[in-house]
């Protein structure tokens, strides 16, 4: 099996320095050193360092960057691609890349680390051996497999990955993963609220036909207690302002009149998550009157990653193409 691995960086890319934890291009090559030490096999891996930085530094260049490596790996002869990434923005890269490269037909699995490879409570060997059996079992499409250490692997549905708890530094998904590796078993999931293997092997309509350029100009804001933003602080070529709201599908309503200034000043609002229920809260009712446009049944990672690329499409009005789901993003009601 040949298997592409795109390094960027992140923890799984790193060493620990006169600074602290950084970036570092020599972590590659030891990754797979040390996966060759502790499993062997003849699973043929091809290295490509794109770029070199931690996740937590990622912007429109990073993203453009990987999405044109994405993009030239579609006509080489590869049987899948690993994506070395850090965990801080795991879930904002791998919704975008799911999305942006839908039409793609090899495996891609985004790999990370908790800490970085000299640890020993590093977890990115296992993980890329959980990559490597997932690919070798015959798992298809954007995922993102990760394991705590000694325990299983589950492998998450790329747009459907959670920000990492932040005690734990453990993932977990919108709903169920889509496998699971204990040991070298993979299990794939049996659940009708997840994509199953012929579905993901399928590919998708093409969004771009070639890597995308995307737009500086969608803006995410987390909502917290109290807040109170101004429409002044989003800049005059803002097209797009996402305001991540609490999981109930709410966000403060004093952000009714945020709402109207900045869709007086041209750009649009959106709001994420919000649950596809007969009832809203009334906080919810008031944003949506006011004219904000609810992106349902998703993460904000992944509702942030749709607009980018709803906002860099240009065959479609950008406020219809945000509403499309683009990689199996929605996640299905709780019965």
């Amino acid at each position: 099996m040949n298997l592409l691995v795109l390094a960027t960086g992140g923890t799984i890319g790193s060493a620990a320095g006169a600074g602290g934890i950084d970036a570092d291009g020599s972590r590659t090559p030891l990754l797979l050193q040390m996966y060759r030490a502790r499993y062997g096999g003849d699973v043929r891996f091809t290295p490509r360092q794109i770029c070199t930085l931690l996740s937590e530094n990622a912007d429109r260049a990073f993203y453009e960057t990987l999405l044109a490596a994405l993009f030239a790996a579609m006509a080489e002869p590869f049987d899948g691609v690993i994506v070395l990434h850090g965990t801080d923005t795991l879930p904002f890269t791998a919704s975008l890349a799911a999305m942006a490269c839908r039409h793609f037909t090899k495996p891609v699995c985004f790999v990370s680390s908790v800490f970085e490879l000299c640890d020993p409570r590093e977890n990115g060997v296992s993980n890329l051996r959980a990559a490597v059996r997932y690919i070798e079992a015959g798992g298809a499409g954007f995922v993102v497999p990760f394991g705590q250490a000694g325990g299983e692997c589950r492998v998450h549905l790329a747009t459907r990955l959670l920000e990492a708890d932040p005690f734990t530094d453990d993932f977990a998904s919108a709903g169920a993963p889509a496998a699971v590796v204990a040991g070298d078993e993979v299990r794939f999931a049996r659940s009708a609220d997840v994509p199953d293997r012929q579905t993901l092997r399928r590919p998708l309509p093409a969004l771009f036909a070639a890597p995308p350029r995307l737009p500086g100009r969608v803006v995410l804001l987390r909502c917290f207690p109290g807040m109170c933003p101004q429409a002044s602080a989003v800049s005059a070529d803002t097209a797009a302002v996402l305001l991540w709201g609490y999981h109930s599908g709410t966000a403060p309503q004093r952000l009714t009149r945020f709402v109207k200034q900045v869709q007086a000043a041209g750009a649009a609002v959106y709001l994420a998550p919000v649950k596809r229920a007969p009832r809203q809260y009334a906080s919810t009712n008031a944003l949506l009157e006011s004219g904000a446009r609810p992106l349902y049944a998703l993460s904000a990672p992944a509702a942030y990653a749709r607009l980018l690329l709803a906002y860099a499409q240009t065959a479609d009005a950008p406020e219809s193409a945000a509403q499309r789901t683009l990689y199996y993003e929605e996640v299905p009601a709780h019965s």
